[in-house]
């Protein structure tokens, strides 16, 4: 799991994305809060399946593809204090108030 920031995730998005591409779940924090979760959508079909469905749509006028293949994303690197955090822990308890 990666955590960052808005403006992070704004000046970046691309690399983040591409994170989620690769299976990495995203949390978005503001001010230390996480108000948002980015994950790959489940149960969408094969990426086959939906780079045929994408080239349909394109074909039709619906959407207009991407002019590049794949974004080459680095990882951050994490400091000490950020490795010894466990976002997922904190994430879930402030999910827990939700419900």
């Amino acid at each position: 799991m990666i955590s960052v920031g808005v403006r992070d995730l704004k000046n970046q998005l691309s690399q983040y994305l591409q994170y989620v591409k690769d299976g990495e779940r995203v949390v978005v924090t503001e001010h230390n809060r996480i108000i948002a979760e980015i994950v790959e959508p489940e149960g969408q079909g094969t990426d086959a399946d939906i780079e045929q469905k994408l080239q349909q749509l394109s074909r039709e006028g619906e959407v207009i593809l991407a002019k590049r293949n794949k974004s080459v994303a680095q990882k951050p690197v994490l400091t000490d204090v950020e490795k010894s955090i466990d976002w997922e822990t904190i994430y879930n308890e402030v999910r827990a108030d939700r419900f």
